[in-house]
């Protein structure tokens, strides 16, 4: 529980991946998650805060590098609400193996990494040197949701236990 403690005192609440996996408004068909032996894939995160999408839009195209940098770190805690649900506890992640981060940008913007650092810092910041991932920074025109920011994350965990995937096999308004 160290590892929500402090995503608690940065003001960076946990959603319940239950409840938000209950509404898929970009219609797409996926599952939260995948274990592979002590790795877990995780399915691609976007910014959302209070239950709705967060700094939406292009950068470089009407949102700053600071909006992208934070639109990175709430993507990042869609991802580690996914990690949660599958360990049970945050504390469990051993290293985190690969950020990939997609950067819906204007055409020229290339400053991807500079954005995709919101999350690799969140990241360093709740786990130390664990945190820190190989990465790419890659940009984009074009995210659901309108998107500013979507990630997906590979990592290694502790023990064995993990609860089954949840599924996005509908769409709902």
């Amino acid at each position: 529980m160290i590892v929500e403690g402090k995503l608690a005192n940065l003001g960076l609440p946990l959603p319940d991946l239950e409840t938000d996996y209950r509404k898929n408004r970009s219609g797409a068909r996926f599952v939260s998650h995948r274990a592979v032996g002590p790795l877990l894939y995780l399915s691609g995160t976007v910014a959302i805060r209070d239950e709705e999408p967060y700094l939406t839009g292009l950068l470089g195209g009407g949102l700053t590098i600071p909006e992208g940098y934070e639109a990175a770190r709430w993507a990042l805690v869609q991802s580690l609400a996914a990690v949660k649900y599958a360990l049970g506890d945050l504390d469990r992640l051993e290293t985190v193996i690969q950020l990939t981060g997609y950067v819906s940008s204007a055409p020229g913007f290339t400053d991807q990494p500079r954005v995709v650092n919101g999350a690799t810092d969140l990241l360093v910041e709740l786990y130390g040197e664990r945190g820190k991932p190989t990465r790419a920074a890659i940009g984009c025109h074009g995210l659901a949701l309108n998107s500013s920011v979507e990630l997906v994350l590979v990592v290694a965990f502790t023990g064995t236990e993990v609860r089954p995937p949840l599924a996005r096999d509908h769409w709902e308004r």
